[in-house]
């Protein structure tokens, strides 16, 4: 008795050194399946354990991850490792209750599994264990044996040994590996971010994201989306594995997995992605979960991760997917705004050398109408250096009788209107002045906010010339002919008609008889200087050559008229150049148009509240022009356009005979000059003289 007491001592003691030998081992495995063999090889040296099964708990789909299966001492790999139900009598009590089973009667819930058709035997014992961390149950381990009644309590009080240390090796390594994961999964995403900072394309950077993604991530494919511009359509521009032929299609995001998740800005799962797709020949026929890719609220594409199974629900891998998700988001967004901004540069840069390269000025104005930028045709135009036109108002460069009020100058454009266009007269960095066709249009940001104004200049000096010039030259040729051609049939008429009532004035006529004969008189010789004016529109005579100074012309004409101008309340400024300048010609004639316009003027102010006129002389590009301005009624574009037309004229029967302008226009004519009207209605009329300047070599 006592020899086989000792005997069962040593055994015992020799079992328990065994479970601490390998309950070291289990201790210092650093992954789960090198814990599993461990474990089994515990359980295995101390008793009969052919058959064996370790099965992890899962609370969400209420049934057992069998993590490893040994069936005849082989371990079981691949899809021969089932799940079992979570309603198995023994496993699901052990679980319930935290207690150990030991049953001579197995349940035969692995009828029809691997147990079966690996072995033809059945198992006729088994210890069902829980696996117990820290209080609470994570799974449950059976050992199974061919021998009827082959474990007793003590080879019990050794499994649950074994069993309580894996569960805390497994838990372990568990957290050991969540820890690796973990690591892992930070390491995916700074490569993630520092792909967003290279100068690559999108597609570049997503096949690189995705070759990141399956190292931490390992799937049968995947594949990432970009959203379209117009946002309807979903590009596929990266795509790896079972997804590769996707790369490069494109379909709608209504009738994708894209509406979905982006529904729920959660993962979409589908069991076939090729049913949902627009192109099924190109699209994998697997299950997929579908994981959008947000970034600052911004909706910019999807990430597709497809699996030969269909375990795509849950679990460690979609945990990882769906950490990582959000640096994919940002470095495909921090990528689109790369190409966004290299596109915008790529356009300024065209949009510079296009502007730089044309013959019309353009400016680029800031919200304060500030210049922030003119091309070389206006710097050439205006004649500032590019440092000086850099800052200065665009109001420095319209002339202030062409411009009522700052806030005009650059009006309001309403939204449904692209173009504003209109004509000003600008002023140079010298002073000279030209007219301008002005297109303005306001440069908006995203949200349509004004930030700018853009405005081209078009010099219209040369076109208005050619313009006038051929527009009066057929004109009042046409009426020039006309005009001699009547005055030459009536002038010898008239001339009989006031030599014969001459004749009878010199006879001693009395009463009625010489009233008569005096009013005849005085009527021919009246229609006599209208046929003078006539001619003297009509025909183009010689100018005399002498020096005309024209300061002292335009003084002695407003001295002339200086008592009328108080009486009516007019203010005359004049602003004459200090260098006297002199033109050729006839001192009276100009004199006599001069005078002419005054009177206009100051018919055009009469009922008028500002009552201001201007007389301005300078040299301009070896000329004289003598600018006359009134702050009168104004005439519309149809009136200003025929004012020297003979006898047109827009004053009441009786007061006018239309003559004036006309003959004005046949003086300056004469005189190699030119004369221009620029008139608005309530704002005034101006008028512009050029004459050449006298030089000593003419003469």
């Amino acid at each position: 008795m006592t020899t086989e007491l000792v005997a069962e001592l040593e055994r015992r003691a020799a079992r328990f050194a065994a479970v601490a030998t390998v309950q070291q081992a289990i201790s210092a495995t650093i992954s789960l399946n090198e814990a599993y063999r461990e474990i089994y090889k515990a359980v295995a040296s101390v008793v009969d354990a052919p058959c064996f099964a370790l099965m992890i708990a899962d609370a969400v789909g209420e049934k057992f991850h069998a993590h490893c299966i040994i069936v005849d001492s082989k371990e079981r790999e691949g899809e021969s490792v089932l799940d079992f139900p979570n309603g198995t009598e023994a496993i699901a009590r052990v679980f319930r209750t935290g207690l150990p089973i030991v049953s001579s009667k197995p349940e035969r819930w692995w009828q029809g599994t691997i147990f079966q058709v690996a072995s033809k035997r059945e198992v006729k014992s088994e210890i069902t264990a829980p696996l117990t961390y820290r209080d609470r149950t994570v799974g449950v381990m059976q050992v199974l044996s061919y021998k009827t009644n082959a474990y007793d309590g003590h080879d019990l009080d050794l499994i649950m040994l074994i069993a309580r240390q894996a569960a805390v090796a497994i838990e372990n390594v568990r957290l050991f590996d969540a820890q690796r994961s973990e690591q892992r999964q930070t390491e995916a995403a700074a490569k993630i971010a520092r792909v967003a900072l290279r100068k690559v394309t999108v597609a570049k950077a997503s096949h690189n994201i995705l070759e990141i993604l399956d190292d931490v991530v390992p799937s049968s494919g995947k594949a990432i989306g970009i959203i379209s511009p117009d946002g309807n359509t979903v590009v596929c521009v990266a795509a790896r594995g079972t997804c590769e032929q996707m790369e490069g299609i494109s379909g709608p995001i209504e009738t994708s997995s894209v509406r979905a998740a982006w529904e729920t800005e959660g993962p979409s799962f589908v069991e076939n992605l090729r049913e949902i797709s627009s192109q099924p020949l190109r699209v994998p026929e697997e299950p997929a979960i579908t994981i959008p890719l947000i970034a600052s609220s911004r909706r910019l594409g999807v990430l597709v991760v497809t699996s030969a199974t269909a375990q795509m629900k849950s679990g460690p891998h979609i945990e990882a997917l769906l950490r990582l998700a959000p640096a994919v988001a940002l470095a495909i967004d921090v990528l689109l705004l790369s190409e966004d901004e290299h596109r915008t540069h790529a356009r300024e840069r065209t949009l510079a050398a296009a502007l730089a390269t044309m013959d019309q000025p353009v400016l680029i104005l800031g919200i304060d109408a500030k210049v922030e930028y003119a091309n070389t045709a206006a710097i050439k135009e205006y004649r500032y250096d590019p440092n000086e036109i850099a800052g200065l108002s665009v109001d420095d460069f319209v002339v202030a009788s062409a411009q009522p009020s700052p806030r005009q100058t650059i009006p309001a454009i309403p939204h449904d209107i692209q173009l504003w266009t209109g004509e000003h007269v600008h002023r140079r960095k010298d002073g000279t002045e030209f007219p301008a066709a002005v297109t303005l249009s306001h440069i908006r940001d995203g949200t349509h906010n004004i930030v700018g104004l853009v405005i081209g200049i078009r010099n219209l000096t040369e076109e208005r010339k050619v313009a006038d010039h051929l527009g009066r030259t057929e004109k009042l040729a046409a009426i020039g002919e006309l005009v001699a051609g009547v005055a030459h049939e009536l002038n010898n008429p008239l001339t009989g008609i006031s030599t014969f009532a001459q004749l009878l004035l010199e006879d001693n006529l009395e009463g009625e008889q010489l009233e008569s004969v005096s009013l005849i008189k005085r009527e021919a010789d009246r229609a006599i200087g209208v046929i003078r004016d006539l001619l003297l529109f009509a025909r183009k005579t010689d100018a005399r050559d002498v020096p005309v100074d024209i300061n002292t012309i335009v003084k002695h004409t407003v001295r002339l008229r200086a008592l009328a101008s108080r009486s009516a309340g007019i203010k005359v400024h004049m602003r004459l150049d200090d260098s006297n300048p002199q033109a050729r010609g006839d001192e009276q004639k100009l004199q006599q148009v001069l005078l002419n316009l005054l009177v206009n003027a100051e018919s055009a102010m009469e009922g008028t509240q500002l009552r201001h006129m201007s007389l301005t002389t300078q040299r301009k590009h070896g000329m004289v022009q003598i600018i006359l301005s009134d702050t009168g009624r104004g005439m519309p574009p149809a009136v200003s356009q025929r004012v020297f037309e003979p006898f047109f004229t827009t004053k009441p029967p009786g007061e006018g005979t239309g003559l004036g302008l006309s003959v004005s226009y046949g003086i300056i004519q004469a005189h190699e000059g030119t004369i221009s009207v620029e008139s608005t209605p309530d704002v005034g009329t101006t008028f512009t003289i050029l004459l050449p300047l006298y030089s000593e070599t003419k003469k």
